[in-house]
Formats: structure tokens, C-alpha cells, sequence
């Protein structure tokens, strides 16, 4: 499967409700600084896809004529009383029915556009070892009732039957676009995964503004709590739906251990 990075724009909000961060120029610079970083950073090709009809395509020229990037512009914000969730969603329907870099072969990698996933190759690279080759990755909270999705990678096939729930979204209402999502993955069919290095994501949330300062290293002692968090986090997964695979719980279980008795080893060491 070949990945595809679908960033996420709107350069101009123009009033939408429950956005901080409204300023089109600093927006502007944040989306570029963002986009820029992908391209220097990664050998992916990328479609951006932005909804307030505001095009940057002269600055990426030769980027574009060489193949590696997309840049798609429509004018989207036309719903604001459902709020930003639901122009998310409108841009990634957009993509997929206009990209020609996204293919019914294509995994795509949703990512908010104006953040940066600092480790994004070691994110795509390393896979966790139960997952499926055809799954949703994100992060969850500990009840799995809300995704994180600033960065979630996902099947065209998957897109799909989420994006037919769209119109629940409204932000008015408290129904956010990462409540669909979760919806679509606990009763969908496409099986769910979690992401087996931790996203380092840097950048600034345009609905609180609050800012995500990625760490530059782990210790090893976190790279394995998190590992371990995932395998936990996997198997209440799988209790949640009780889709039980004897082998697959097996085979969670020794990671698990492994993963522990590598922990407790590690810190005796370091206790020495």
C-alpha cells in the first residue's frame, strides 16, 4: 500500500465559529511552514487540499510539475453553523473526489495542515506488529470515545462509509467531527490500530490555540511506556467490540511481556 499526506487547510476562516486562530496571514504562514516541512522532510507525495478558494499554487510550482505535490482550492466554509469539524470533512470528500495522486490503492494520512508530525517516517515506518494492512491508525483516549484527529491514516474504503455520516457533524450541537470518526471505527469493519511511535506533533490548535511543543527525543524508558500502552490499548480494543483471535491475544500477551521484562531490565540497569 502506498501512502498519500492529505493536509488539511483553511487559510481564511472568515467567522467560523469555535476558531481561535483566525488571522489568514498567520494562518497562511503556518499552513506554508507546515507544507514546506513535508516536502523537505518526507518522500511522500501530498495532496493539500484548502477550502476558502485562497490558492498558494504559484509558490510550489516545480513541486507540482514534478508530481510530488497537489494543490487543490474550492470554496467550502459555505456551512459555518456546523462548525469547522464538518468543513473537515468536506475538504477530505473533496480530495478524494478530486485528487489524482489518491487512488482506490491509497492509504492516506490525514493530517491537520498546519501542524507538523516531526517523526512522520518513523509514524509510517514502523507499524504495529498486530496490525492489519488494511486499518484505521490513530490515537485514542482511555474509553475510546475520542480520536485524535489531527493525524489519522486510514483506507479510501474507510473515508468512504465515514464520510456518508457527515452530516451528523455540528460542532452547535456538541457532535464533533472526532465523534463520527470514532463512530465509524468501533462499528465499522475495518480494523483499528494503534500507532506504534508515538506522533511527535508541533504547532498551534486553531480551536483553543493552545500550542504542541514536539519532544526531540524519548528516553527509552518512555519509547517503552508507550509500546506497552499500546498493546494494552489494543487489547481493550479488542474487549470493547470482543473480537477475541486466541493467536492474536497470544501474540499480544508475549509482546506485552517482552516489552515489560525489557522495561524492568532496562531500569535495573540504570539503578546499578
Amino acid at each position: 500500500m502506498a501512502y498519500v499526506l492529505l493536509l488539511t487547510a483553511c487559510i481564511n476562516p472568515d467567522g467560523m465559529p469555535f476558531t481561535t486562530l483566525s488571522d489568514k496571514e498567520v494562518r497562511r504562514k503556518q499552513y506554508l511552514n507546515a507544507l514546506n516541512f513535508y516536502l523537505e522532510s518526507t518522500s511522500y507525495p501530498i495532496v493539500f487540499t484548502e477550502n476558502s478558494d485562497t490558492d498558494i499554487s504559484r509558490d510550489y510550482a516545480d513541486a507540482i510539475k514534478n508530481g510530488r505535490l497537489e494543490i487543490l482550492t474550492f470554496k467550502g466554509n459555505n456551512n459555518k453553523t456546523k462548525g469547522k469539524g464538518y468543513g473537515e470533512s468536506i475538504i477530505i470528500e473533496y480530495a478524494l473526489n478530486h485528487s489524482k495522486l489518491i487512488s482506490s490503492e491509497t492509504l492516506v494520512v490525514k493530517i491537520t495542515g498546519r501542524l507538523m508530525v516531526k517523526n512522520i517516517t518513523a509514524v509510517l515506518t514502523e507499524r504495529f506488529p498486530l496490525q492489519k494492512p488494511q486499518s484505521v491508525v490513530c490515537a485514542y483516549n482511555s474509553d475510546f470515545s475520542f480520536p485524535d484527529s489531527r493525524l489519522f491514516i486510514a483506507p479510501i474504503s474507510f473515508l468512504r462509509e465515514f464520510l456518508k455520516d457527515k452530516e451528523q457533524i455540528d460542532d452547535s450541537i456538541g457532535v464533533f467531527f472526532e465523534h463520527i470518526l470514532s463512530k465509524n471505527i468501533i462499528n465499522g469493519q475495518t480494523p483499528w490500530a494503534p500507532f506504534w511511535t508515538e506522533p511527535a506533533i508541533s504547532g498551534c490548535s486553531g480551536t483553543t490555540g493552545k500550542k504542541y511543543v514536539a519532544t526531540s527525543t524519548k528516553s527509552r524508558e518512555d519509547i517503552i511506556n508507550y509500546k506497552l500502552m499500546a498493546l494494552y490499548r489494543y487489547r481493550l480494543f479488542k474487549d470493547l467490540l470482543g473480537h477475541h483471535n486466541f493467536f492474536e491475544t497470544i501474540a499480544c500477551q508475549l509482546l506485552h511481556t517482552k516489552y515489560y521484562v525489557f522495561k524492568k531490565y532496562s531500569m535495573s540497569n540504570l539503578n546499578f
